[in-house]
């Protein structure tokens, strides 16, 4: 049997479909500096470089984006942090609630854990923070990561100084942030029948690839584990899961119709890749994000013609709708409306009055209500009178059941801090207090 025959019942078998999702190692990748100097970078623009008139690019942006700072805690931070983590810890659910960080207009909620090495986890719809304790050795001061929504309406440079002011009101530090990961994506239409892709289609650095299908239809490829891989997919196939208007919209913008399945192309690059391709800094990230795209869809994956007259794959020309996709355009100003996302992690609407009313519309079928003004008040006092009479177990009456409750909930939606129920000065801010009066003491 020849070699090249061998080579390719190899990648064949290689190749498999399932509906999980991969994880593994990423093959080495050649050292080499991406740079695209004097170009300004742009996350979310349309692209007028379409080579297939098959295909129209609807946006490019980043995707997510996780950074890192170095630097030193402020003591003051530890203090109240460390004070704001053992409410959080608390089997009391009136302390649990008091467990929020307001950092300008920022209201994190604080985890009752952090994740080695972090001592500490921040959340708020915009930002997950993760910070080191006061004197850690090993670790950087912080570790963020931004949300897509922030990225897409926001965008990475406007999004990331507001998270560098944050992480400078927690500690001093030593320089800018870092660059740990980042998926660039780009939407984009095409008649090209991607369904129709097989393996032996790429040109790729990668060793593993998966086809996936959902409910039987095709929903794209992952190819390549580990430092860098690359996502093909049906997006509005996965939103049908998960709704994202505010992406819709922008799409809209840029010519969608609203019927045409939208397909995503998407890249995520950790830190080992980024290194060695020149990348640290932040701000090295986006002077360069045209290179690092190239580099993407050009030298580690690439969507062929398959010529069965020439056993070298890497000879075989581009697909035409891979050309568009290579040329889509990350230099530019940026054209598309910007909206200001909240900031808070609320419920949506429908989850609250469809999935929310089930109790209540079961509690009108057990009375045979069918009034819901009348059903909300028997509702109301029923649950009253049934709380009130469990005061005794619980030591809580009805309405300081649901004031806990709420309170809970305002920890967990960012929308207001929590102040104690006595006419007391916050734990948080007792214990900054009580710190300084040692220090002042000499204790």
């Amino acid at each position: 049997m020849s070699t090249d025959k061998i080579a390719h019942q190899n990648q064949v078998k290689r190749s498999k479909t399932r509906e999980g999702s991969p994880e593994g190692k990423a093959p080495r990748l050649h050292d080499e500096i991406i740079s695209d100097e004097g170009t300004k970078s742009s996350n979310t623009v349309p692209s007028n470089c379409i080579n297939d008139s098959n295909t129209k690019i609807l946006r490019t942006g980043i995707d997510s984006l996780y950074l890192s700072y170095q630097g030193e805690l402020f003591e003051e931070s530890s203090i109240r942090l460390n004070a704001l983590k053992e409410l959080a810890q608390s089997k009391n659910p009136d302390k649990v609630a008091l467990a929020q960080f307001p950092v300008y207009d920022h209201l994190f909620d604080v985890s009752d854990r952090g994740r080695h090495p972090f001592a500490f986890i921040l959340n708020d719809n915009w930002y997950r923070i993760e910070v080191a304790k006061l004197g850690a050795l090993r670790a950087p001061l912080a570790h963020s990561q931004l949300s897509s929504k922030l990225l897409t309406l926001k965008g990475a440079e406007s999004a990331v100084e507001s998270l560098t002011s944050i992480i400078k009101a927690l500690g001093s530090l030593s320089d800018g942030p870092n660059t740990s990961r980042v998926d660039l994506c780009v939407d984009f239409l095409t008649e090209h029948p991607l369904e129709k892709i097989i393996d032996m289609d790429w040109v790729t650095k990668a060793k593993d690839m998966d086809r996936y299908t959902v409910q039987r239809k095709f929903s794209g490829w992952v190819i390549g584990r580990g430092r860098i891989s690359a996502r093909l997919y049906n997006k509005t196939l996965e939103m049908e899961k998960k709704s994202r208007p505010y992406l819709e919209d922008l799409w809209r913008e840029s010519g969608w119709d609203g019927k045409q399945s939208v397909w995503r192309l998407e890249f995520q690059i950790r830190r080992d890749c980024l290194r060695e391709l020149g990348i640290i800094s932040f701000d090295s990230l986006m002077q360069n994000l045209s290179g690092l795209w190239k580099y993407s869809t050009q030298d580690w994956l690439r969507l062929s013609v398959p010529n069965h007259n020439d056993k070298t794959q890497t000879r075989w020309p581009t697909a035409p709708v891979w050309e568009s996709l290579q040329n889509a355009n990350w230099a530019g100003n940026e054209k598309l409306t910007r909206i200001k996302p909240d900031k808070s992690r609320l419920p949506s609407y429908h989850y609250l009055f469809h999935n929310g009313l089930s109790a209540f519309h079961s509690f009108m079928a057990m009375e045979c209500i069918s009034d819901p003004i009348e059903g909300a008040h028997a509702f109301h006092q029923a649950a009253k009178k049934y709380h009130d009479e469990r005061e005794y177990f619980t030591g809580l009456s009805y309405y300081d059941y649901v004031t806990q409750k709420v309170a809970l909930k305002v920890k967990a939606y960012n929308t207001f801090r929590n102040l104690p129920t006595e006419d007391t000065l916050h734990p948080a801010d007792e214990a900054v207090a009580k710190a300084y009066r040692k220090q002042r003491d000499g204790e």
